[in-house]
């Protein structure tokens, strides 16, 4: 079943769950079939990253941003009110923040070591992966109905305050951002054959 893509500039909470869904769907057709070798293998004679590196840094950083977002609302709980917009970024900045982690690429920044991938990673990266987007999912069928737009964290890995919906909107982004270049790997001509 293919999910239609859906630009997360602006969405509904449940336009969001259904990206999260057509992402996993997308992280499922990437590794389907594939070895731990060929999910290890690296372009560029290993300056680039694998299949499961791609993966695996989205179930890193994902995990860490789920325990901010729950802290987050966890902690506000009682001054949450009811939403009254669509998940959207809270200023023309984080409009482009969120910009820029779509894909192509529009700049190439190194990883922060707390979120960069290992050189080899087992098969078990797509269940791994999977669990991240359905807590994910979870987080905003359990709280998409509260105005997120005004809370603000401390981002976990930058020196930033976004609102929950900027973070979510970043996360997703961020994970097209990294299946388009697994997505790219596979089609690089170098990529071994199953």
């Amino acid at each position: 079943m293919r999910i239609p893509e859906v630009s997360n500039v602006s969405c509904t909470p449940e336009q969001y769950v259904t990206e999260l869904q057509r992402q996993s769907v997308q992280a499922d057709a990437l590794v389907t079939g594939l070895s731990a070798e060929v999910l290890n293998w690296q372009p560029d004679g290993g300056k680039s990253w694998s299949v499961a590196q791609c993966l695996d840094h989205l179930a890193i950083m994902n995990r860490i941003y789920m325990k901010a977002l729950h802290a987050a609302v966890e902690s506000n709980r009682d001054q949450l009110e009811p939403r009254k917009s669509p998940m959207q970024p809270s200023g023309w900045l984080t409009r482009l923040l969120v910009s820029y982690e779509e894909p192509p690429p529009k700049i190439k920044l190194p990883a922060p070591k707390k979120i960069a991938p290992p050189s080899q990673i087992t098969t078990a990266v797509l269940g791994e992966f999977a669990a991240v987007q359905n807590q994910l999912a979870d987080f905003v069928h359990e709280w998409g109905g509260a105005d997120l737009g005004d809370l603000r964290l401390r981002d976990p890995l930058f020196p930033l305050h976004l609102t929950v919906d900027t973070e979510l909107l970043i996360m997703s982004a961020h994970n097209r951002r990294h299946l388009w270049q697994a997505e790219n790997v596979k089609k690089n001509a170098g990529f071994p054959s199953v």
